[in-house]
């Protein structure tokens, strides 16, 4: 368990690291706006594979990124990952990937909100079992990022997303 508190908690710094867009909250409630659905996640669990073992197709630039090296997107370099992720972003190479796989810019916020939703995820049960409330607050800071619904959605697909985070590690 702690091991994959450690990963939780490398990933959400490496995502704060490489969000080069910032999300904006609706002011009149307070809150981000939603951005994912169930058949987006579903899309984002099936595309996710071929995503990154076409990605791996553009060398070792974007290890962190791709599943080599420090463990996959799951455990990539904090001080690599907000490079990697700015440098496809430019990188047309990247960017085609992404268009083939009908993704086009919309991937990279689904991207994020998928990551964040999921580290609070991993914290809210790591804090049941074992209540901190550093842990609680940290998840909270993360858990205003995004929208509530998106981290429900991402909650109750935990399982399926562990899965395929997992199968693109190596």
């Amino acid at each position: 368990m702690k091991k994959l508190i450690t990963v939780a908690i490398v990933l959400v710094l490496s995502l704060a690291s490489a969000l080069v867009f910032a999300q904006t909250s609706n002011s009149a409630t307070g809150t981000m706006p939603k951005v994912l659905t169930q058949p987006i996640i579903d899309r984002f669990i099936a595309d996710l594979p071929g995503l990154i073992k076409d990605l791996k197709t553009l060398g070792d630039e974007y290890k962190g990124e791709s599943g080599k090296g420090s463990g996959g997107p799951a455990g990539a370099n904090p001080g690599n990952f907000g490079k990697a992720i700015a440098a496809m972003r430019a990188d047309s190479r990247a960017m085609d990937i992404l268009n083939r796989h009908g993704w086009h810019e919309t991937f990279w916020q689904v991207y994020i909100t998928i990551f964040y939703g999921y580290f609070i995820a991993m914290m809210d049960e790591a804090n049941a079992k074992s209540p901190q409330p550093a842990m609680q607050q940290y998840a909270d800071q993360y858990r205003a990022m995004i929208n509530p619904a998106d981290a429900a959605l991402v909650a109750g697909n935990k399982d399926r997303l562990k899965r395929v985070l997992e199968s693109v590690k190596n």
